[in-house]
């Protein structure tokens, strides 16, 4: 009966992960679907605005699509059992975790030389609908990534997650500095809140990297 318990109890753990990995795929897909569809559209935006916060959420959402796409690579391995879990994971840890140092990196060069040059964004209709939009989508995604990785217990997923999140407070800075430099010419909120967001996304990174 002991027996039965504990094979019932394992057969139903395996189903519940089985659950959480298609769960996971669903929610990586949709990240890479929203990343295709805004991330290079707020990329063109931010250039044409000269806006450090929107070029780096243009950014961030490409990589996120492609560290979505990474973990669908990665769960879907799983699914099939053809290569073990950790070894997996490890992988896809490294690869998000090198996605956010790179992130982090562009930003704080790119806000620090905005700062030294005295430089701050243009209005743009276009990257404010953008960013609006974004601040709605991006924190679901982000939440739906953070609770599957407990689940999973993924830290690559953990990872993504955080990333989405990052976008979604990029979104936020980037519309709160034209929003800010249109009405009161505070020409260098734009880029601070670039370089906190890079800050975030440089622990976040280090973090993926040395659990991995």
């Amino acid at each position: 009966m002991e027996s039965s318990t504990r094979a019932g109890a394992a057969e139903s753990s395996s189903m519940d992960r089985r659950t959480a990995l298609a769960s996971a795929i669903r929610w990586c897909s949709a990240s890479v679907a929203w990343a295709l569809l805004v991330g290079a559209a707020s990329l063109a935006a931010g250039v044409a605005a000269a806006s450090t916060a929107l070029v780096g959420f243009g950014l961030d959402s490409l990589v996120d699509g492609g560290a979505s796409a990474t973990l669908i690579w990665r769960f879907s391995h799983e699914q099939r059992e053809t290569r073990a879990a950790d070894d997996l994971e490890r992988r896809a840890s490294h690869i998000v975790g090198a996605i956010l140092l790179v992130i982090a990196a562009y930003l704080a060069v790119r806000a620090t030389l905005s700062l030294i040059d005295g430089s701050g964004p243009e209005s743009s209709a276009h990257g404010i609908a953008l960013t609006a939009a974004s601040i709605v989508v991006l924190p679901v995604l982000a939440a739906m990534k953070l609770r599957l990785s407990s689940r999973l217990e993924s830290q690559a997923l953990h990872a993504d997650g955080v990333l989405s999140a990052a976008g979604a407070g990029l979104a936020a800075a980037a519309l709160a500095g034209l929003a800010l430099s249109s009405a009161v010419d505070w020409w260098w909120a734009d880029s601070v809140a670039a370089l906190v967001i890079a800050l975030a996304l440089l622990r976040e990174g280090v973090v993926a990297i040395r659990t991995a």
